[in-house]
C-alpha cells in the first residue's frame, strides 16, 4: 500500500489503536524510532518540549494520539 493511503487511513481511524494497527499492518517499520520519523515526516509533527526521559513509546502514543484526535477539534 501507497504512503497516501497509509496517510488516509490513519486519519480515518477514531482511536490511537486503530491508526497504531494501520501503520502495523501496512508498513515494515521493525521499532517505534521508525514510526516516530514516519509520522513526523508525514504529518509534519514535532515535539516542541521533549524530556530526557520521555520514552520513545510515549511520543509516539502523542503524535498519533493528536493526528486522530484533530480531525475532532
Amino acid at each position: 500500500m501507497n504512503r497516501k493511503m497509509i496517510k488516509i487511513l490513519i486519519e480515518l481511524s477514531t482511536t490511537f489503536e486503530k491508526a497504531d494497527e494501520v501503520i502495523s499492518k501496512y508498513t515494515d517499520f521493525e521499532t517505534v524510532k521508525e514510526k516516530i520519523a514516519f509520522l513526523k515526516g508525514m504529518f509534519d509533527v514535532e515535539i516542541i518540549d521533549q524530556g530526557k526521559d520521555d520514552s520513545d513509546e510515549f511520543i509516539y502514543r502523542i503524535i498519533l494520539e493528536s493526528i486522530v484526535r484533530e480531525k475532532f477539534c
